[in-house]
């Protein structure tokens, strides 16, 4: 094999390094805003149970309210009942002392019922609490040990980064035109410029090359590319 594919090889193998190292470290914002997110579901489950609570305090309060002016109401009519010697006005007050009883009835009711919610959902808060403060912690540290991870990556990605560059000044002085193909074939071809040949076919593109490039390749003294796909190709030592 030819000493110029021999460092294209290499500075394939840190440009796949470089990339794979970048691929973690672009990975982590979208890591983090999931986990973000998945507190902020725990927040807003406590969060709404927190408010029904609020929300049941006050409909009792208003229903207190409610309720005391229906038993005022109820007092005044029965006042007025003593009072009247007519038949029909204290058939009618009776009527409306009735209607404010049965309407203290429902609020009273209601009142019981919120009650019960009320004391169904003391449980319910304190769990999201539980959760919520579990969750956070959970995702200070999964950050942590993010922010950490990319700083790990970092140092790596830099260090092979000098590595590359070390390796691609080599080979532009070299060959520049070399050089260029090779960079504009990691880009297009996702990363595999530089392929070897399975048999007589490509593996990159998987397709047969002429028996003339096999047998270049074969020979190793140049560097020969895929006609289908125009991937470098190397053969592996028998």
């Amino acid at each position: 094999m030819v000493e110029l594919l021999e460092k294209i090889l290499l500075l394939q193998e840190r440009d796949q390094r470089l990339q794979a190292l970048m691929h973690e470290i672009n990975n982590v914002p979208g890591e983090k805003a999931a986990l973000q997110r998945e507190l902020e579901e725990a927040q807003a489950q406590l969060d709404r149970a927190k408010t029904r609570a609020k929300e049941i305090e006050v409909e009792r309060a208003r229903l207190e309210v409610e309720a005391g002016t229906k038993r005022a109401q109820a007092d005044k009519y029965r006042t007025q009942q003593l009072e009247t010697r007519k038949n029909e006005e204290y058939a009618a007050l009776k009527h409306e002392i009735d209607r404010a009883e049965a309407d203290i009835t429902a609020i009273e009711d209601r009142e019981l019922e919120l009650m019960q919610e009320a004391e169904d959902l003391k449980p319910s808060i304190a769990e999201a609490e539980k959760k919520f403060a579990a969750e956070k912690e959970r995702v200070a540290a999964r950050f942590k040990s993010s922010d950490e991870k990319v700083g790990v990556l970092g140092g790596r990605a830099a260090e092979v980064r000098v590595e590359r560059e070390a390796i691609a000044a080599e080979i532009r002085a070299a060959d520049e035109d070399l050089f260029e193909l090779y960079e504009k074939l990691f880009l297009s071809k996702a990363g595999r410029a530089v392929v070897p040949l399975d048999g007589d076919h490509c593996s990159g593109c998987h397709m047969k090359v002429t028996p003339a490039t096999m047998r270049d390749a074969k020979v190793g003294t140049s560097v020969v590319s895929c006609e289908q796909c125009g991937r470098i190709v190397y053969a592996l030592p028998e």
